[in-house]
């Protein structure tokens, strides 16, 4: 049951206040999952699976019987709410669902009244739990609720009594022992409770006899501080008295004959990193449990989407444990959701109060973890504070390699164990190696007992050691590809920074961690939190702490990353030099061939385009003279690029080519530093092959690669290859074709600080813009990018100034078009970029045509200037273009065979491309144009 709604698995059918509803036998089975599944969200695949089954059937029919489905049952009207979208993920049953027996009226026994306390009203999230230990309890008689201080175990057991109320006839007896202390009266508490005289001080005996005969659920709540006298007891009813059901609640397990364990999960929350609405966030029931007790006595809170995802992240980070999300939001009106978030981030309240009714273990979250940790031992405390030195979860080996001092490694395995098992550390059996974690609440509190110890400056020197050599194991170039297993250590790694160059600290570890996690930080595209720690690293180097080769990584990386992040400028090119010099001295050639990759990228960016061909001529010398083939590979991949910049097109393509040639250019690239260079090479190819006449070649080389690098899902790599690949996009007339990757990749330079390529993206957005006639908008944004580009010394503005110029001249602003054109006709002069030389001419001319007073002699002039220039780089491909630019301004003049005659030999040339907006263009021109050309021509 549901709200107004009675659901009838066996008959297949739903009714409303005795009305049957009308849905397809597809949406009853969606409804059934979700129904048996409330509060969990359930994946579109599974949930085609069962309305479907063995059937291929796409999501679209799915949305189609969800809606239905949602009008059937009224979902959102007068504030009715049963289905909620998960997005990205599938759908959730949110509405509170009851079976038949928990809503009957049952009379019980009067010889032998219950004496169970009133049923929970503000229990969330928990209904599967519920019906799954009833399930379980039913069945195997024994059942112990096992897990942390707060996470529900109380108020689970007394849902699943409620639940049972009917089964049992009213014999549901709750035992609490939590406040009882005494092991020794653990017998004689559980008679009084039952209503039994006691006639001796061990009531046992008695407690057996009167329960033999009896069917009876006995809920033993809260064991922990008296775990062996509960055990003992519960292990004697269980085997005396056959109708007896046990259901205990513990930290730990009871470890007794015929005990089956049901672990309470925390409630689940939002993933990580989730955008979320109100909608989505109420889907999970953290959210739900959270929104109701902020608002609880008229609270002034309330969950929207802009908060909603704060309120996601605060439920993630109290680690959906039930008692720390209440106590958190009860002060949700008063900070508001971000505030707490960043009041979690500084140190967690451990002291706010809830209700004044509930128990004093329950009252502030201190009370609850202080509770347990007095029911440790000596040795397990200790080494729970050693513990708490971990940012979220660790392995096994951290574990053993932090917590252990003078005590034998048999003892730290137990010890952990132990902990385990009293739900002081979660342990995640479904990651490999398997990983333990303390919750963030326990981890603040142990924290406060390892500084009152005054072991945290060791135990945090043990800790960043230990990931020193765990980085340095993972870097060694055995190890490389390897590197992905460490990224759940990130936190851990950044956590043991801080300690080191911390007031506190230890500087040398520090050095020698950073250089070990450069790698890493690439790998995960965090440049400008690289940039920090190699900069106080190198101000560390200064000790005298660090060898040649930690100076070496540390000058790369700085250098490495502030060209990525848009730092041109010579401090960046002074690092990457200074290591390249370090590399020389040690006769690192690998080394000097990746400092000359970041070498000739810094070159290309700021517009130096002869010197990135000499650092290109100086890699390729190095690594003939080192005789390592794939870094000569490598090198001429570059020689290809600067080629291309300085249009010299036909050595670009022999470049490339005999980079091809090398079957080990597509193996794995030695450092992360450096961009893959078989999607490089792929690109480059495709841009000279347009340039030289093959635009469908150069379209599918150019998609294949794009293709791949998205599948690399490597965000840097991802944001350095896009920019190249746009030119052939562009050139082929298919902007649109790439603009959902343009959306994408401003969002990630963005994210990874990437800022030159940003405005790179911001530039090519403005491009597709004006390619979809939106001119204003477009115009705006492509000048925009250029003038933030022009401010941070970006030198490749020329072909952008192009772009910006014909949309002005296609606006009619044929003065401004000329100006814009003009200048970038200079810059491109003075840096000698010759690549988009024979385009920029045509632009030119096409400005002087759309002058309030054209001048076509001029015009005529620099199209010719620009069909020599094409010809003498063998670059067909912008021939064309001029070709058809100066077609038509003859065909304006009346020189129509003139322009037949200088439009058709250009046009026979080509062999594919015949779709392409230039080659239609072309051929719709020269049908206008007579004589007529061949048959043959025609029928390309």
């Amino acid at each position: 049951m549901f709200g107004p709604f009675r659901l009838d698995p066996s008959q297949k059918r739903v009714e409303r206040d005795g009305v049957t509803l009308q849905i397809s036998a597809p949406a009853f089975e969606l409804l059934l999952t979700l129904v048996r599944q409330a509060g969990n969200v359930v994946s579109k695949t599974d949930l085609i699976a069962k309305a479907w089954p063995g059937t291929e059937v796409d999501e679209n029919k799915l949305r189609v019987h969800i809606a239905a489905l949602r009008k059937a049952l009224g979902d959102g009207n007068d504030g009715a709410r049963y289905l909620s979208t998960v997005s990205g993920q599938g759908y959730c049953f949110v509405a509170a669902v009851f079976r038949p027996d928990q809503v009957q009226a049952v009379s019980a026994d009067p010889a032998y009244p219950h004496n169970l306390p009133a049923h929970p009203r503000q229990m969330v999230g928990r209904e599967q739990a519920i019906q799954g230990i009833s399930e379980r309890l039913t069945a195997k008689r024994f059942v112990t609720i096992v897990g942390p201080g707060g996470i529900g175990k109380t108020t689970v057991a007394l849902s699943a009594g409620h639940a049972l109320f009917a089964d049992f006839a009213g014999h549901v007896h709750f035992v609490g022992l939590g406040e009882s202390g005494d092991a020794a009266a653990v017998p004689a508490f559980v008679a009084s409770s039952l209503g039994l005289q006691a006639r001796s001080n061990d009531p046992t005996g008695s407690l057996a006899t009167f329960q033999r005969d009896r069917r009876m659920l006995l809920i033993l709540d809260c064991c922990e501080p008296v775990i062996d006298a509960a055990a003992a007891l519960a292990e004697l009813l269980y085997q005396a008295a056959p109708e007896l059901h046990i259901l205990a609640t513990s930290r730990e397990l009871l470890r007794v004959e015929g005990e089956f364990t049901y672990r309470l999960p925390p409630l689940p929350c939002p993933p990580e990193k989730t955008a979320l609405t109100a909608a989505d966030a109420l889907a999970y029931p953290a959210v739900r449990l959270f929104v109701e007790r902020a608002t609880a006595g008229g609270g002034a809170f309330a969950l929207t989407d802009a908060n909603a995802s704060d309120v996601g992240d605060l439920c993630r980070r109290l680690d959906g444990i039930p008692l720390a999300i209440e106590l958190t939001a009860g002060h949700a009106g008063t900070y508001g959701a971000r505030a707490m978030v960043r009041l979690l981030d500084q140190h967690l309240n451990l002291l706010w109060e809830g209700r004044r009714t509930a128990l004093p273990r329950h009252r502030t979250l201190r009370a609850t973890i202080e509770w347990s940790y007095d029911l440790l031992s000596e040795p397990e405390r200790v080494i729970l504070g050693r513990l708490s030195v971990f940012v979220g979860s660790m392995t096994l080996d951290a574990a053993r390699s932090i917590a252990a001092d003078t005590e034998d490694d048999d003892l730290i395995l137990a010890i952990i164990d132990n902990l385990v098992a009293k739900s002081m550390l979660a342990l995640n059996t479904g990651s490999q190696p398997h990983r333990y974690r303390l919750a963030d609440s326990t981890r603040a509190y142990a924290q406060e007992k390892l500084a009152a110890s005054g072991d945290v400056a060791a135990i945090s020197r043990r800790h960043a050691r230990y990931f020193v050599g765990l980085l340095e194991t993972f870097g060694s170039e055995a190890r490389r590809p390897d590197l992905g297993a460490v990224i759940e250590e990130f936190g851990n790694i950044r956590a043991a920074l801080i300690w080191c160059f911390s007031d506190q600290g230890d500087r040398g570890t520090g050095v020698a961690l950073v250089a070990a996690s450069i790698p890493l930080f690439f790998k995960l595209s965090l440049l400008a939190e690289c940039e920090l720690w190699v900069t106080r690293a190198i101000a560390a180097l200064g000790d005298g702490d660090g060898s040649v080769r930690q100076s070496l990584v540390l000058h790369a990386a700085l250098g490495a990353a502030r060209m990525l992040t848009g730092q041109l400028d010579d401090v960046g090119a002074n690092h990457l030099k200074r290591a390249l010099e370090l590399t020389e001295a040690i006769g690192d050639i690998p080394g000097q061939i990746r400092l000359i990759d970041q070498l000739h990228l810094l070159q290309i960016f700021v517009g130096k385009y002869d010197e990135a061909l000499d650092t290109a001529r100086r890699g390729e010398a190095i690594a003939l003279a080192g005789g390592d083939s794939i870094a000569v590979a490598r090198m001429r991949v570059l020689l290809s690029i600067s080629c291309q910049y300085l249009g010299k097109f036909a050595r670009s393509r022999s470049y490339v080519e005999a980079a091809f040639q090398h079957p080990g250019l597509d193996a794995d690239v030695s450092s992360v530093l450096t961009l893959e260079y078989p999607k490089r090479a792929q690109i480059t190819l495709a841009r000279v092959l347009w340039l030289q006449g093959y635009p469908d070649r150069a379209a599918q080389m150019v998609r294949r690669a794009i293709s791949d690098v998205i599948a690399a899902n490597h965000p840097v790599m991802f944001c350095r290859a896009l920019p190249w690949a746009f030119g052939v996009f562009f050139w082929n007339g298919d902007t649109g074709e790439c603009e959902e990757h343009i959306d994408r990749f401003i969002v990630e330079a963005r994210r990874h600080d990437l800022a030159i390529l940003q405005i790179v993206g911001e530039a090519m957005k403005g491009i597709t813009l004006l390619a979809r006639n939106e001119t204003g908008v477009g115009l705006a944004t492509l000048r925009g990018a250029i003038e933030k580009l022009q401010s941070r010394s970006f030198g490749a503005v020329a072909g952008l100034r192009m772009a910006l110029a014909e949309a002005l001249a296609a606006a009619g602003q044929g003065e401004e078009a000329l100006d814009t054109i003009d200048q970038a006709l200079a810059e491109a002069r003075h840096c000698k970029f010759m690549m988009d030389m024979p385009d920029m001419l045509r632009a030119r001319a096409e400005a002087l045509m759309r002058k309030t007073h054209p001048d076509l002699p001029q015009a005529e002039l620099t199209l010719l200037q620009a069909l020599d220039v094409a010809r003498d780089q063998g670059a067909l491909g912008y021939e064309l273009r001029a070709a058809i630019a100066l077609a038509r301004l003859w065909q304006r003049v009346g020189r129509s065979r003139e322009a037949h005659d200088v439009l058709a030999p250009v046009y026979r040339q080509f062999t594919e491309g015949f779709q392409t907006r230039s080659l239609a263009t072309a051929r719709s021109l020269l049908a206008e144009l007579r004589p007529p050309y061949p048959c043959s021509l025609a029928a390309k």
